[in-house]
């Protein structure tokens, strides 16, 4: 192996995830990125497409119609409304280029969708059936609102009725089903041309999308300024930026890939056997992504319309599976079974969570809902008892986390009150957290269970507790994905696992700068005890997950939270890692080392965010008002910067580690006034650490000196981490524990 020193190395990088992911509630994050990214940068990082599902398992299946049912609907032969309803939709939408145009389209292929659907319901007998309660929104109504025309709104969606008034769009927590219609205006879009689009201000995205109007826990996203020009005259080998890829697209697309999942950026490609699939330059991904996010909802199903050409496709947070397209001229009885059984299915068939119901009344309490919840806030997650847990009610107060992502990990966290025994709920408040990592990485629960087996019960306060776990595999979810006949290994099974626990505060609500530096020394404390008692690695170290819980005396004790990207280490000090490609981490906070590429993660990337996140904090956090900076400082914006190289993160951090650095001197000068005495004792000893230690290793593997890469030669440890701040660690009652 080459050794170079970190500022200097061009070796490929791993994309790294939005800073929005791992701090912010997602509502408005969610509709930036879907908006911003062309379409075929969504289908090109699904990284799991199956495509040529045949149609009727999709009914059978996904809707659970009835074989006979789907056996008679195919056997129809259908010849009106065609004429003068779909010929013209598959003849004339193409041509158009204007919202008359697309209009009178929708209208027509509508209008034969309602005679379809009709032929249906007579042919098996059920047009006065009680349950059809289901009605199409089309984005071109006449009531609709003027920002209702925006692409990011779908064209049609499937839901119950009644629809909002005034012509507003459906929330998509409450939609069954969405259609995309394609036209020439969107194959603009997405070849990147110029589209007039009307988009005003408190427009559809803040109804379409289901966490948007949701109460937030936390500030609004600060703001990710554009990469800037690297001006510091001191340019040197140490200051080299990495190579960027050719092949990677300049953005990464956070609402197709976690890449801050475990298996990290994957270099596959979409599986696909024909030169233009229906997702390629296709919204319907993208509408995917704010469908799930929404709520809790396991998948979902919308179709692409493309002149008469339709393609089902399904959603779920593991794959994308794709019906055989099919010609509505040339088949209508597949289209007319497609309505009818997206039409007929309940509520459990199109893919709602079914723990999460309206907060009911004693007399409704028993009885099973029929319609989904349209605003999570105010509903409740109600859970059986499980072999790890009692069961839990969680009444939803806020939303502090929605995912952006559309395959992965998908985390999303709510804050609420859980019921109690006398049917009341608590005044304290919890977080409940959901989320579909891979089946073979460990459970955070499991994590945090193991730690508090092996660690001091003094440092157990250090460590998050949990009210409620489960964990649930596709078969318990039944998940359409197990019976739609793909062949699929068993490594990118994902499971769904849910946590109800404490609700901590943020470092920047620590009220004062004593109980921010105390917070902060707990979770350095806690993540080095972890790692050399209980054997796991962190790997994440955020100001998300360093904490603060309120102690009577009015100080505070740090919790270091959110262990679910954390790694068990071997005896050896090998880490059990099935998979040497991926690099964790949450980008304004990762090692520089993590940034250029992926390699192994040792305790000393964790030390060195925890630097970082002391630079964060010293600029953006006003303590005694017990607030958040709304944007980013323009010292650190690239930190935040979404580049599939991460090369302006990468650049401005080899900027602070500099042997004479301008931008470090100009960030200690921007430091907040509560923070001049952090800066003084421990940002800039620590940034002299760091500097020397890789340096001083650079120097040594050069010269063929030895010098190990866990350390950098003894000199980055956790020692020399609390000497440089000049802080004597607690040594637990251990003897010989500081050796």
């Amino acid at each position: 192996m080459d050794h170079e020193h970190p500022c200097s190395s061009s070796r490929s990088s791993c994309t790294s995830r939005s800073y929005y992911d791992s701090t912010q509630p997602s509502s408005d994050a969610t509709s930036r990125s879907s908006s911003e990214e062309p379409p075929f940068a969504a289908f090109q990082q699904i990284e799991d497409v199956h495509l040529g599902v045949d149609l009727s398992i999709f009914a059978l299946e996904v809707w659970g119609l009835e074989k006979a049912a789907v056996e008679k609907i195919l056997d129809m032969t259908i010849t009106p409304s065609l004429d003068s309803g779909g010929l013209h939709w598959a003849e004339n939408l193409g041509q158009g280029t204007n919202d008359d145009s697309d209009a009178h389209g929708h209208k027509s292929f509508l209008d034969l969708c309602a005679s379809l659907l009709r032929d249906a319901s007579k042919e098996l007998g059920d047009e006065e059936n009680a349950a059809f309660s289901d009605t199409f929104w089309d984005r071109f109504r006449q009531d609709c609102a003027p920002s209702c025309r925006s692409r990011r709104v779908p064209d049609v969606v499937n839901t119950w009725k009644p629809l909002p008034p005034d012509g507003a769009p459906p929330s998509l927590a409450t939609v069954k089903w969405f259609f995309e219609l394609k036209g020439v205006s969107q194959e603009r879009e997405c070849r990147g041309e110029e589209v007039e689009e009307v988009d005003e201000d408190g427009g559809d995205d803040a109804v379409m999308d289901g966490s948007a109007n949701e109460e937030e826990d936390h500030d609004k996203s600060m703001s990710a300024a554009g990469s800037k020009d690297d001006t510091d005259d001191q340019r040197s080998k140490y200051s080299t930026p990495p190579k960027r890829p050719t092949t990677t697209p300049k953005r990464s697309l956070n609402s197709a890939k976690d890449v801050h999942d475990e298996e990290g950026p994957s270099a596959k490609k979409p599986r696909y056997n024909n030169d233009e699939p229906a997702l390629k330059n296709s919204f319907l991904p993208l509408y995917a992504v704010k469908a799930l996010a929404s709520s809790s909802r396991y998948y979902v199903v919308g179709l692409v319309v493309d002149r008469s050409t339709v393609t089902v496709c399904y959603f779920d947070r593991s794959l994308v599976a794709c019906a055989a397209p099919f010609s509505f001229t040339e088949q209508p009885s597949k289209l007319a079974l497609a309505l009818y059984a997206m039409n007929r299915c309940d509520r459990h068939r199109a893919g709602f969570d079914p723990h999460l119901r309206a907060l009911a009344t004693a007399k409704e309490a028993d009885s099973e809902p029929t319609w989904p919840v349209d605003r999570v806030v105010g509903a409740v997650f109600e859970y059986p008892d499980t072999p790890s847990s009692p069961g839990i009610c969680f009444r939803v107060t806020g939303v502090i986390r929605s995912p952006e992502e559309l395959l992965g990990r998908a985390t999303s966290v709510y804050k609420g009150q859980r019921r109690l025994l006398d049917g009341t709920f608590s005044e304290e408040e919890y977080i409940h957290k959901l989320s579909w990592p891979l089946q073979t990485s460990v459970s955070e629960a499991d994590v945090v269970h193991i730690l508090k087996a092996r660690l001091p019960r003094e440092a157990h306060q250090h460590l998050p507790e949990f009210l409620f776990t489960s964990t649930s595999t596709p078969e318990d979810l039944s998940l359409p994905q197990l019976r739609l006949g793909l062949n699929r290994g068993t490594r990118d099974r994902r499971v769904l696992r849910v946590l109800t626990g404490r609700l901590y505060s943020p470092l920047w609500e620590a009220g004062s700068i004593e109980n921010f530096k105390k917070a902060w020394l707990d979770c350095v404390e806690c993540l080095h005890l972890a790692h050399k008692l209980g054997g796991v690695l962190h790997r994440d170290v955020s100001e998300g997950n360093l904490m603060a819980k309120p102690l009577p005396d009015g100080t505070v004790a740090g919790v270091l939270n959110d262990w679910d990207m954390s790694q068990f280490v071997g005896d050896d000090g090998d880490d059990e890692l099935s998979d040497p490609g991926r690099c964790a981490g949450t980008p304004p906070f990762m090692a520089i080392e993590l940034l250029r590429g992926p390699m192994r993660h040792y305790l000393r990337h964790d030390l060195e965010s925890l630097f970082y996140l002391l630079i964060w904090a010293a600029l953006h956090y006003a303590l005694a008002a017990r607030r958040r900076a709304g944007r980013v400082h323009p010292a650190v914006a690239d930190w935040t910067c979404i580049t599939a190289d991460a090369q302006p993160n990468w650049c401005n951090k080899a900027r602070i580690l500099l042997l004479d650095s301008s931008l470090a001197q100009e960030i200690f000068a921007a430091a907040k006034p509560e923070f001049r005495g952090v800066v003084g004792e421990w940002i800039g000893p620590l940034r002299n650490l760091f500097v020397n230690a890789h340096t001083c290793h650079w120097l040594r593997t050069k010269a063929g000196e030895p010098s190990d890469e866990e350390t950098l030669g003894g000199l980055l440890t956790f020692k020399t981490f609390m000497d440089a701040i000049k802080v004597t660690p607690r040594t637990w009652g251990i003897p010989g524990y500081l050796d």
